[in-house]
């Protein structure tokens, strides 16, 4: 067993930023499946030391207005619900918008993982939003629908347009990964732990209740099973999301973002750059004290299941009058106060420090060895000739890093150190 090292409580006020996934999902050089760039967390691959991604910010865009909307009524099969009032949100509070699609680029499936991320970045706290895919709701322009269905009948506009009219939230960002990045994400992090409560036994090879050590594919089948409650699948996505970022901010693995980032972003429909993630892994090491991140679910306290007036009698999930206002403003309350900061992110942060200053004396060790030999110059003073058996003067060899000292291979980027006095909120 892995012993994890605490840190004292005294801070280092704020910690080495990497400026050099993603999320992600969120991860190389070399070919794998599928011509994806592959890698393993666990290996040093040489070639990838002098992989070099391009580090561009994705500019801020200007304030929109807050759109309206104009509302057919005709031809939907229940009355739309009234547009949403617009969330007052905290300062410096960004919505993050994270999609899990059937299919792959370019094609746009439906949308069945649907979580929205409300993050304050000021005082370091999230809340996630999770969303059954086959909630009912106003698709504007389209008519009452499923909300799975927006992203491929109107791409991210009509996503954007359908959480403003029906959640009063509008996506500053938005990752729109598929069931083959997952995949690959699981199996890139080695595996997840995971404690299921509620036994499968018709699907992934059986699943009693119990902690289960999976890889892609079966995480995949867990968080996709179909064959109970709605909610139940919701809770399993939201279960596993957890698990893959808490992971990923373990053992120093952020300063795999920019090689992950490469590897992964030609697969995503995403807005969000390298750059994007890299200037908030200091908030991303804080988001991994469960206290400062609070779950939420539109369950069956905001939904109701309703059959279809038509010939299909296809059952959906109804939202009851003001119960999604409710839980937004839950989730909003939920990020709004400070609060003291846990030891286990100063041991994360202690952990990827480690992994970062590991990487450079190997990379210098590599550029030392790479170099081209030098030749002695001739001395004009004769030197005694040693006896045989007797060792030749030599340069002290350059130790390598041993098995246990193998450094994750990341680009060679700038990084920044900075350290003040102020204390984490």
């Amino acid at each position: 067993m892995e012993t994890i090292r605490t840190l004292p409580i005294e801070r280092s006020r704020k910690f080495i930023c990497l400026m050099g996934i993603t999320v992600a999902l969120m991860l190389l050089a070399g070919c794998g499946i599928g011509g994806r760039p592959s890698y393993s967390l666990a290996e040093g691959d040489q070639t990838a030391a002098t992989l070099r991604p391009t580090i561009t910010l994705t500019p801020t865009p200007t304030e929109l207005p807050w759109p309206t909307f104009v509302v057919n009524h005709d031809g939907i099969p229940t009355p739309a619900p009234e547009v949403a009032q617009r969330v007052a949100l905290p300062e410096e509070t960004k919505v993050w918008l994270l999609l899990g699609s059937e299919g792959e680029l370019p094609a746009r499936g439906r949308t069945n993982a649907i979580h929205i991320l409300l993050v304050n970045e000021r005082l370091s706290k999230a809340s996630v939003i999770s969303i059954p895919g086959s909630t009912f709701v106003y698709l504007p322009g389209e008519g009452m629908g499923r909300i799975n269905t927006a992203y491929a009948l109107g791409g991210m506009k009509l996503v954007s347009d359908t959480f403003v009219y029906n959640f009063g939230l509008r996506p500053d960002r938005f990752v729109v990964a598929h069931e083959r990045e997952f995949v690959w994400l699981v199996d890139d992090l080695e595996r997840l732990e995971v404690s299921v409560l509620f036994p499968i036994r018709d699907d992934c090879g059986g699943l009693p209740a119990g902690l289960h050590s999976m890889d892609g594919k079966k995480a995949l089948c867990y968080v996709s099973y179909k064959r109970d409650d709605e909610i139940f699948r919701t809770r399993r996505q939201q279960q596993v999301l957890q698990l893959l970022f808490t992971k990923l901010v373990q053992r120093g693995r952020l300063a795999k973002l920019p090689l992950m980032y490469s590897s992964y972003d030609q697969y995503l429909d995403t807005d969000v750059s390298l750059l994007d993630l890299l200037i908030r892994i200091p908030l991303a090491l804080r988001l991994g004290d469960p206290d400062r991140v609070k779950s939420f679910i539109l369950g069956w306290e905001q939904l109701e299941s309703w059959d279809l007036p038509d010939q299909t009698r296809t059952s959906v999930l109804l939202p009851r009058e003001g119960k999604i206002e409710q839980l937004v403003q839950q989730a909003v309350e939920a990020i709004s106060m400070p609060s003291a900061l846990n030891a286990i992110v100063l041991t994360y942060e202690a952990e990827l420090t480690e992994v970062i200053g590991v990487t450079r004396t190997y990379e210098a060790v590599q550029t030392e060895l790479a170099g081209p030999t030098k030749t002695p110059t001739r001395q004009a003073t004769l030197t005694p000739i040693p006896s045989i058996g007797t060792a030749h003067p030599t340069q002290t060899p350059v130790s390598q890093p041993t098995a246990t000292q193998r450094p994750y291979p990341i680009a060679t980027v700038p990084t920044a150190a900075f350290f003040d006095d102020t204390p984490y909120p």
